[in-house]
């Protein structure tokens, strides 16, 4: 959480009046993906329904960052009035994502990938939005939001799983090796092959 208080701030402070394309687009992607991670982060807590709470702050200031890098100064209120363009899916997400929370292991997978995806998508949706000075039409923003929100929540969902079946199996192969199956050898060979393979 650190960084992204860190990232945002030094955005918010810093000055990219004459800052080249180059540099806004490194300053905005950067703050995509800390924001991102930060709500990410924020759904570990395990109670349902305070995700909401803790992610729109940090949604919230994802937008304001990405307008000052484009030269807009905005307050909490123009920010809400600009994600209620797209903001039932929001909404409905956020609902969604609160209520997976119920679910043991699997929807604790399924709330870091939305608010991920969540936050990526309004990051990505409010760059193309003050890149083409706020003149978007509302419909090409929700389709935009939606497009970058799917295909981002079954990137981070099938990264997950991925990382899922690596630990299943290296604790399998623990196991073995712990039961005297297999030598000191043969589990770091093994152990390499897998962690090589993924």
């Amino acid at each position: 959480m650190a960084s992204y208080i860190e990232t945002v701030r030094r955005v918010m402070e810093g000055d990219y009046k004459h800052a080249s394309d180059a540099e806004k687009e490194a300053a905005i992607r950067d703050l995509i993906q800390i924001c991102s991670a930060a709500a990410a982060a924020v759904t570990i807590q395990p109670i349902p329904f305070l995700d909401v709470a803790l992610i729109s702050p940090i949604q919230v200031a994802l937008v304001q960052a990405i307008g000052r890098v484009h030269g807009y100064t905005l307050d909490t209120r123009s920010v809400l009035e600009m994600l209620s363009t797209f903001g039932a899916s929001i909404v409905a997400q956020n609902v969604i994502m609160a209520a997976a929370k119920f679910v043991p292991f699997f929807g604790w997978i399924v709330s870091i990938s939305m608010a991920f995806a969540l936050t990526y998508a309004i990051g990505e949706v409010s760059n193309h939005y003050f890149l083409n000075g706020r003149g978007v039409p509302t419909a090409e923003l929700k389709a935009m939001f939606e497009k970058v929100y799917q295909s981002k929540k079954a990137e981070k969902q099938s990264e997950h799983k991925k990382n899922e079946t690596l630990k299943e199996r290296l604790e399998q192969l623990k196991e073995a090796y712990a039961e005297g199956l297999l030598t000191q050898e043969e589990f770091e060979r093994k152990k390499q092959e897998m962690l090589s393979g993924f």
